[in-house]
This record gives structure tokens, sequence and C-alpha cells, in this order.
């Protein structure tokens, strides 16, 4: 098979919710079935013996725009995958209650809390009762007083910081001879790379044919080159990849200087942590309103709030929250693994 007759993918799990026929949900599974096979075979060298049950996280929505036929969908697809790897037993947690089980370990009290984890396709929130009162119990269903999660996360926002800042360098906002300015979607179906449809369209003959007659139509602008090469050269995953990198360097000075050349060897992109939060203060609102309606559905305040997921770790995410909510406590945890730590948490519930 040619590399080419493919297409590069970011975070297969944000696809599994997404409207798939059959021949890519198959190749889907089979991701799935080989990544954990790896991760199973890992784990049995280092424990040195055989694990034949797993706990697995999962957003309270993948991301998509099917609903609970994604999710559906989704876990079917991680079921499927499981037991091809080798697991007899799979049980399913919901990632903002994994995390909140990892807090949990280090409360010295009863607390009401809420836990946000920003992940990397989805958002999910939770507000339960943690602490040495509870934490014994095997049935944890009690202390939940609510959750809900969107299908938006760090990809969402890495995708919106490279078109805000980005896209204007490769054409965006560029007028053509008759007036009209070349269409946006030439540019979201660039930057979407946490959606197949879109990443198939980009790579179509048909937006190659746009593409050549807004190139007609701009006289061969520079900046319009910059978007043809990108596609030519199938470098928009890498483009995503360098807009996450800013996102991650403004978390240490603000503004930074961004190259790309890849894409052209003088050109470099100077973004800033303003650029940063209006490119992704839609995304914020969003996620404020849902732990808007966690807090409305658990009709009480938490006393703490618990932030977890490679999302928060970002100054201009955090200066947001600490906005938002003025009173309350913020507690960060481990970026990237407390969600992790929680599974193992409840899989030694169930299983031991």
């Amino acid at each position: 098979m040619d590399p080419w007759d493919g297409y590069f993918i970011r975070s297969p799990k944000s696809f599994l919710g997404g409207d798939l026929n059959n021949e890519t949900r198959e190749r889907f599974a089979e991701i799935v079935t080989r990544l954990l096979a790896h991760m199973k075979l890992i784990a049995e060298k280092r424990a040195g013996f055989p694990i034949e049950s797993a706990v697995l996280g999962r957003p309270v929505n993948f991301h998509g725009t099917r609903g609970e036929k994604g999710n559906a969908q989704a876990l079917g697809i991680l079921r499927q995958g499981a037991s091809a790897a080798g697991f007899e037993h799979v049980e399913f947690l919901y990632e903002p209650i994994a995390a909140a089980l990892e807090f949990e370990r280090h409360l010295t009290e009863d607390e009401v809390v809420l836990v946000l984890d920003c992940g990397g396709g989805t958002t999910d929130c939770t507000i339960m009762n943690l602490g040495p009162g509870v934490r014994n119990k095997s049935d944890r269903e009690g202390s939940i007083l609510a959750f809900e999660g969107i299908r938006a996360g760090g990809i969402d926002l890495d995708i919106a910081l490279a078109l805000h800042a980005i896209m204007p360098e490769f054409g965006l906002n560029l007028v053509q001879s008759n007036g009209l300015p070349v269409p946006n979607t030439m540019f979201t179906t660039a930057v979407r790379v946490n959606d197949v449809n879109d990443q198939s369209e980009f790579l179509s003959a048909r937006y190659k044919r746009q593409l050549k007659r807004y190139l007609s139509s701009t006289n061969y602008d520079v900046h319009l080159k910059r978007l043809n090469r990108l596609r030519q050269r199938r470098l928009n995953v890498r483009l995503n990849r360098s807009a996450e990198l800013a996102k991650i360097h403004l978390s240490e000075r603000d503004p930074i200087n961004l190259p790309l050349r890849y894409i052209d060897e003088n050109l470099v992109v100077q973004i800033s942590r303003a650029d940063l939060f209006q490119a992704i203060r839609d995304d914020l609102d969003r996620i404020g309103s849902l732990m808007d309606e966690v807090i409305g559905q658990a009709q009480t305040l938490p006393s703490k709030i618990f932030v977890t997921g490679g999302t928060a770790k970002s100054p201009v995410v955090r200066d947001w929250l600490h906005s938002k909510f003025p009173d309350a406590e913020v507690v960060e945890g481990d970026y990237f693994g407390s969600v992790a730590s929680g599974l193992t948490v409840w899989a030694r519930k169930l299983f031991q």
C-alpha cells in the first residue's frame, strides 16, 4: 500500500464517535486493538503475570455530532478492540469520575468537589462527594451529584488557534479580483484534523480544483500558494502540531515566534496569549456553560475545583477559570496522569 493513499491522524479516540463507514470503523477497531495489545504486553511484562481484566476511561460524550449513536459506536469499537487484544473482562468509567477518585486519595476531610477534565478531544465535568467518609465504599453511585461533557477539547483549541493566528498567513481573509473573499471553508477544512470527512475533502480532487481557481482569481498570491503547498505536501497535521506547540510555549513566555519553515523558509508567525484567548474564547464560554450546568444539576456549590487534562495547563485557561470562580479554591492535578491513576484506583476495587 502506498502511504500517500492515506493520511495522518491524531488522537484516534477522537474519531470513534464520528460518522464512520464500515471500512473506516474496522480500521479504527484495528488501531484500538493494536494499542491495547501493546499496553497489555508491557503491563504483563512489568507485573509478571497475565492481565485479563481492565478498566477503560471514557468521556461523558465522545467527540462527534451523532449523540448517543456516536457514544454507542465508540464503546463498541473499544469493546471489540479490548476483546481482540485479549482482555476477558472490561469495565468503563467516566474519565472525570476517575480523576475525582485520584484526587480523593489526597483528601483528609469530606468535600464537595467539582472536577473539570479538559482532555484532548472532550471536556468533562462532575460534582462528587469525596473524602475519607466515602472513600472505601464499593458503590460510589451515591457520591455522584451530577456530571456532563461536551465534545470539545485541546485539539479543538489547537484548531481554533491555527485558524485565528496562522491561517491568515495562508490566505484567510484574502480578497479575490472580483471583490469577494476566498471562502472560509477552504481554511477550516485544512485545519480540522480531527474530522475524517474534512481531511478527505482537503485531499480531494474537488478541493484541488477550487484552490486552483482561487489561486488564479488572486493572481497567485503568496499566502494562498502556502495553502497549496500545505495540501500538496500533506502537512496539515504538522501545522496543527505547530499550533499545539505555540499553545504550550505560551505557557512559558508571551509572545512567542512560531517558525513554519517547513512551509516557507522565511515564515515565522508571532503569537501572543491575547491571540490565544481571542481564538479560544468561544470554547471557554462552552466550558463555562458546562460547569454552570453541572452546578445547577447538583444544586450545590463545590468547596473545591479540581482541574486536570493538558488543556488546563495553559495560563490563559487558568486565568479564565480563576476569573469565573474568584471565590473558589482551584486545585491543579497531574495534567496528564490523574485520569489514569483514578482508573487504577477503581480497577483495584473491582478486580482485587
